[in-house]
């Protein structure tokens, strides 16, 4: 197939696929694959915020420390090559299309017509990992653990980060019945790092599935973790006596740095390169600055918390765009974000399932903001930007997220040419 079609094949299978209750269906698909996914060694990650950092920082010491390293994640900013990625470069356009390619005609071969996006290109990403010769790859479940497709992998160590409340309609609605599909990816006699500052029913659950299976659990001490600093340029904090500098901002990067450092010191990895790994890290889309912006796919209630705290210890007035998805806990989030905020530009244009701008700038009124709602991209960037501001800041959907980075990407490389 040329990219173009391998696209089309792709969007012809709906996000999630028919339900499922068991992994027997993308083992099907494996099965036709040859099971290469066998052949390969893993980091497996799991949790229900912090995944995207803690990939980014172990998969980066990985490759410091000389190892090929891949890394399948979800889900992309821009473009869907991001999701798969070898030392930090995303599969070129020929080797996605030549590899969904050849997952067609495996599953054509199946005969299942109900797989999931996310099935489709997991299965690609094995076959690239494998024919690349990569040494380790970190793996990030879609949604849940136990019946996420990536499950069917026997990994050298998996990472639960923090566990909260999202997805609650197929995962569950307490922390508890949600611990349970994370704490799924726990394989025996494979060690397992539970990032800290838990719910106690969260760390009971894993700590009785490490027992369950003989594994060793590490969770670092959160009696040892000390923040030192946390503000847009950074943060610093002193575990066991000893100080990280993290380049990505906010209070939170020091529970997931935590568990990165130990899940790397499990591996061996050398310490010079996990503190040049947690400097250096860097995720599209959290706490990013670009043309102006901050922007940050905070759509979850804690994710809000981690945005307000760092956004509300700065000085001066604040602008924000913001869009969210119905199927999230948006008021809860919004209830957390928006008082942080002197203007918001409330939007929907990104989505069809996302929540009415007028919704969102009535929630804002309520709290005192000053609001108007936007009809574009353009529309919206205009709008945070005619008022003077201090910080701006973009915030909400990664759908939103990636088609506003796109604008100002675009923007910076006009003004650059």
């Amino acid at each position: 197939m040329e990219y173009n079609e391998a696209i089309e094949y792709l969007n012809g299978f709906t996000k999630s696929g028919v339900p499922i209750k068991n992994l027997s269906r993308f083992r099907g698909l494996m099965d036709a694959l040859d099971n290469i996914q066998d052949k390969l060694k893993y980091i497996h990650v799991a949790g229900t915020n912090g995944k995207g950092s803690v990939c980014e920082y172990t998969a980066l010491a990985l490759e410091y420390s000389g190892y090929k390293a891949g890394k399948f994640t979800s889900p992309y900013i821009n473009r869907v090559e991001e999701r798969i990625q070898i030392n930090g470069a995303p599969i070129s356009e020929g080797d996605l299309a030549f590899y969904i390619s050849k997952v067609k005609e495996a599953a054509d071969k199946t005969g299942c017509t109900d797989y999931s996006q996310f099935e489709i290109l997991n299965a690609a990403a094995f076959l690239y990992f494998y024919d690349k010769k990569c040494g380790i790859t970190v793996l990030e479940t879609g949604i849940g653990g136990l019946l996420d497709c990536s499950n069917i992998i026997d990994p050298e160590l998996s990472i639960i980060t923090t566990v909260d409340l999202d997805h609650c309609a197929i995962l569950g609605d307490t922390p508890e019945k949600i611990a349970r599909h994370k704490a799924g990816i726990i394989k025996p006699k494979r060690p397992v790092v539970l990032s800290p500052f838990q719910y106690d029913e969260v760390i009971r659950i894993v700590r009785e599935k490490a027992a369950e299976t003989g594994s060793k659990l590490i969770i670092p001490a959160s009696d040892e973790l000390k923040l030192i600093k946390a503000d847009l340029n950074g943060t610093e904090f002193l575990y066991k006596n000893k100080r990280f500098a993290v380049g990505m901002c906010g209070g939170h990067q020091m529970i997931n740095a935590s568990a990165a450092v130990e899940a790397m010191r499990e591996l061996e990895i050398g310490e010079e390169h996990i503190e040049a790994a947690l400097k250096n890290a860097a995720v599209p889309a959290r706490m990013e600055k670009m043309g102006g912006f901050i922007i940050d796919g905070a759509h979850n209630v804690s994710g809000a918390k981690a945005a307000a705290e760092l956004i509300g210890g700065s000085n001066g007035k604040k602008t924000l765009i913001v869009g969210m998805l119905k199927s999230k806990d948006y008021k809860g989030a919004l209830a957390v974000l928006l008082p942080v905020f002197d203007r918001v530009i409330a939007v929907d244009f990104f989505s069809p399932d996302a929540v009415k701008s007028e919704e969102i700038s009535a929630l804002a009124k309520s709290v005192g903001c000053e609001t108007v709602t936007a009809d574009n991209g353009d529309d919206a960037l205009r709008k945070a930007c005619e008022t003077e501001a201090d910080l701006r800041m973009i915030c909400g959907s990664l759908y939103l997220c990636g088609m506003m980075r796109g604008k100002l990407t675009k923007n910076e490389e006009t003004t650059q040419g």
